[in-house]
């Protein structure tokens, strides 16, 4: 049987839009797993400057897991803003999107230049209950339930290192304060600190940091592609 040119134009068109509706569902599927991928499993963050050197470099990139929020005493976690300000849901998702399609270079919702207003990348070294003070950028911490002081590398849970140079007396440099009054942390606080002590920002300047501002553990270093490692 001859097929007339209407049912060939006909059926072209339901081939056309069987391939268009195809190709939207596997759009539309990516997208959806990528938002659930970023949202409960893992996501990239981008480490713009040199606060946890030399353990961690600048414009390294990591991924953060945001499944495991409660840290042991040590481990490198991911804190959101400390400014009181909350990003929705879906300010935070296309932040993340959009981080991966500019080399995680750009977010465009609910960033600004203030210390507070920045989520960052600090290492957990006191616990809720724990009683610290710091001496010449070490930290010195009696657990919850314990006598006696141990330095912050008898107590975490790996080795890592701290950066600190020579830096004249008489600078009072922001985020450089190399000595702390004792002090004890309460329900649901930590206190973090940058590995870079010198210029780093951390709770010397902004205080303890509140459990629900810990959002994720960093799991592995991804970049530079020489450094590639399990947290």
């Amino acid at each position: 049987m001859k097929q007339n040119v209407y049912d060939y134009s006909f059926e072209m068109r339901e081939i056309r839009r069987r391939k268009i509706t195809a190709a939207l569902l596997v759009v539309g599927s990516v997208i959806l797993f990528l938002s659930l991928f970023l949202s409960f499993i893992l996501f990239p963050v981008h480490v713009k400057t040199d606060s946890m050197e030399s353990d961690i470099a600048k414009n390294s990139a990591l991924f953060v897991c945001p499944l495991v929020k409660t840290p042991h005493r040590g481990d490198v976690m991911y804190i959101t803003r400390l400014d009181g300000k909350k990003i929705p849901w879906y300010g935070k998702l296309l932040n993340r999107i959009t981080s991966i399609f500019t080399a995680q270079q750009y977010a465009p919702i609910g960033h600004n230049n203030r210390m507070t207003g920045k989520d960052s990348i600090r290492r957990v070294l006191a616990l809720p209950g724990d009683t610290i003070y710091m001496k010449d950028y070490v930290l010195y911490i009696k657990p919850k339930g314990e006598n006696l002081f141990l330095t912050e590398f008898e107590l975490a849970s790996k080795p890592y290192n701290i950066h600190i140079y020579s830096i004249p007396v008489e600078w009072d440099g922001m985020g450089a304060v190399g000595n702390l009054e004792e002090t004890t942390l309460g329900e649901g606080e930590y206190f973090v600190l940058a590995d870079n002590r010198i210029e780093a920002v951390d709770s010397r300047v902004y205080g303890k940091v509140p459990a629900s501002r810990i959002q994720g553990k960093v799991i592995f270093e991804y970049f530079p592609f020489t450094k590639l490692r399990l947290f």
